[in-house]
């Protein structure tokens, strides 16, 4: 039982219920995977270097007597091409699965090898995490082969958008809507935002007109992203419907609590309850506050100071201002930077 203080208003009512949601992980996770995100910048190539550094560092007994096996395992990424943005990952992804294969996996739940079961967890049927998976396996089949690349990336970058679409439309029409399917669908569009500006980083490459070319790439991208910025917003008004739908703020029977040195106190107490996941928070004490209203309360309250949703629509913002710079990315990647001496 969480016993919230004295005060009687709505607001702190609604700010204790927050928190006690929060340390009873009742708030659902919608957010963009942390490994999407962390490969999405402008510095993803120190952040790949960065995370093999790690990685190998973890496994330094294994390849200090093994480096010779280590090196051959390892070849295959030495000066890779456009290793930035989705390459990055996938190169992150190769060098994870080389070195569990050697030695025991250190338990790493943010690893990037398991982004892919973080956001789609037991999904049995999903085109979004089907195409996303293979269009990584195919990046990492063609790593120095750009021309192959692009090519797979504008064949499952249109299949990916029509899935998002289709599953943005189930939300929207057809009573589809869960944290599930919305995290799906935010992290599918990032990805696709992802894909486009690594399509735009390859045609660059292959083209003596940059400036027109350019623009053109960029200012296709924005259009995309925008459409996501303002499906994004739909989603989320449904979402907070859907929401208010299956959270519930429970008054509970009152009872005293006996004291010592002075009158019994009359406890009122207030249980939040959400059935999209069949989970409840311990009770929470607070004086006696109104109960007209409290569960849309509520829900209005974790909506308006919900972090992760602000950090949804930041991570669009922000990376609309970087796309230049991005399609204008094209470090390479060599494995001997980060081996250890």
């Amino acid at each position: 039982m969480a016993i919230a203080g004295s005060i009687s208003d709505r607001p702190a009512f609604l700010r204790h219920m927050l928190g006690l949601a929060k340390s009873s992980d009742l708030i659902p996770d919608v957010s963009i995977d942390g490994s999407l995100v962390k490969y999405s910048g402008l510095d993803s190539t120190s952040e790949l270097e960065n995370s093999i550094t790690e990685m190998l560092k973890d496994a330094h007994s294994w390849l200090k007597e093994n480096r010779d096996s280590v090196l051959s395992a390892l070849s295959a990424l030495s000066n890779v091409p456009n290793s930035v943005g989705l390459c990055a990952m996938v190169l992150s992804i190769a060098v994870e699965l080389i070195i569990s294969t050697e030695v025991e996996k250190k338990e790493n739940k943010d690893s990037t090898s398991d982004m892919m079961r973080r956001v789609f967890s037991e999904e049995k049927a999903s085109g979004v995490r089907d195409t996303m998976e293979e269009y990584m396996k195919r990046l990492r089949m063609y790593l120095h082969e750009p021309t192959l690349v692009l090519e797979e990336t504008q064949r499952l970058e249109k299949q990916l958008s029509e899935q998002l679409t289709r599953l943005k439309n189930s939300m929207l029409h057809d009573n589809q809507m869960s944290s599930r399917s919305l995290k799906h669908w935010t992290n599918g569009a990032a990805f696709h935002l992802q894909m486009l500006i690594h399509e735009a980083r390859l045609k660059m490459q292959s083209t003596t007109e940059q400036e027109a070319q350019l623009q053109g790439h960029q200012a296709h991208i924005i259009t995309a992203l925008e459409c996501y910025q303002s499906q994004l917003e739909k989603l989320l008004m449904e979402y907070k419907t859907y929401k208010k739908s299956t959270i519930s703020v429970t008054y509970l029977m009152p009872w005293y609590m006996a004291l010592v040195l002075s009158d019994p106190i009359l406890l009122h107490l207030f249980v939040l309850k959400d059935e999209e996941f069949d989970r409840r928070s311990p009770a929470l004490y607070f004086p006696n506050v109104s109960r007209t209203g409290l569960s849309e309360n509520y829900v209005d309250y974790m909506f308006d100071n919900w972090a992760q949703l602000k950090e949804l629509k930041q991570y669009f913002s922000d990376l609309k201002g970087k796309i230049k710079d991005l399609i204008l990315q094209n470090d390479e990647f060599k494995i001997q930077k980060v081996l250890p001496v």
